[in-house]
């Protein structure tokens, strides 16, 4: 909305629009907030590289994490606001499914949970991974590299409620809390409705774990060339109560 084109490199906006960043940092928190994400969801190698930016990995991600520092000392509720930094998928696809190796895999997380972990982030929040190894990889990565760090793993759910690779909510409920992920999750995928029906199945899977739910606002359509999300308000603040019956700690 403040006319950027899609294919900006949003992770860049922490060096060359910081304060454009920090005001929607604190927006969120303005509105309630009590954990924000770093604005570093694709700072990772591979997809900086698409924008010849891969030598500012850890300016960008130290910028991010300070950003949104300085939002929640502007809003005078520093102290209760937790910042976690945010990983997405590292867009290649692991072996055998893509061409990236395991080993690379890791190199590539391990710099940014790094950059994240020095820049001194409160929790780690591993969103919209599609694939429960290379989540796993992450997780892993994370427990080395950023030792007493919360962990939220976030996968994302295609409309048959699996996987794209197929996995089911309740094997990768499972899988997580085998590995040792402080909070499992579901973001994005189909909207609210969707998300309620994989937290459920999770939950029924694992029901030991601490679980989050953070869903698109509706499952996003293209509209005069812009993406936009037909939920309503109310709609989604009703699901917002689902998801609390249901058992999610972190909405």
């Amino acid at each position: 909305r403040h006319g950027l084109p899609m294919d900006t490199c949003f992770d860049n906006l922490n060096l060359t629009r910081p304060e454009l960043v920090r005001d929607t940092h604190l927006s969120y928190i303005n509105a309630g907030a009590e954990l924000i994400e770093t604005n570093t969801f694709g700072a990772n190698r591979f997809k900086l590289t698409e924008h010849g930016l891969e030598d500012k990995l850890v300016e960008i991600i130290q910028a991010g994490v300070r950003l949104a520092r300085e939002a929640a000392q502007l809003s005078g509720r520093e102290d209760s606001v937790y910042i976690a930094g945010s990983i997405g998928p590292l867009g290649l696809g692991l072996q055998p499914y893509g061409r990236l190796k395991p080993e690379d895999a890791r190199a590539a997380i391990g710099e940014q949970v790094t950059a994240l972990y020095q820049a001194g982030i409160d929790a780690l929040i591993f969103e919209t991974f599609t694939d429960v190894a290379e989540m796993l990889v992450a997780l892993e990565v994370a427990r080395e590299a950023a030792p007493g760090v919360p962990v939220i793993c976030q996968m994302t759910f295609a409309p048959d409620d699996r996987t794209l690779l197929g996995h089911l909510p309740g094997k990768v409920a499972r899988d997580l809390r085998d590995a040792g992920a402080d909070v499992i999750g579901v973001n994005c995928s189909g909207g609210p409705a969707q998300i309620s029906r994989v937290l459920q199945a999770m939950r029924m899977a694992a029901p030991e774990a601490v679980y989050s739910a953070m869903p698109n606002a509706g499952f996003p359509e293209t509209v005069g060339g812009r993406m936009m999300y037909p939920a309503t308000v109310e709609y989604f603040a009703d699901y917002a109560l689902t998801f609390k019956a249901l058992g999610a700690c972190v909405v």
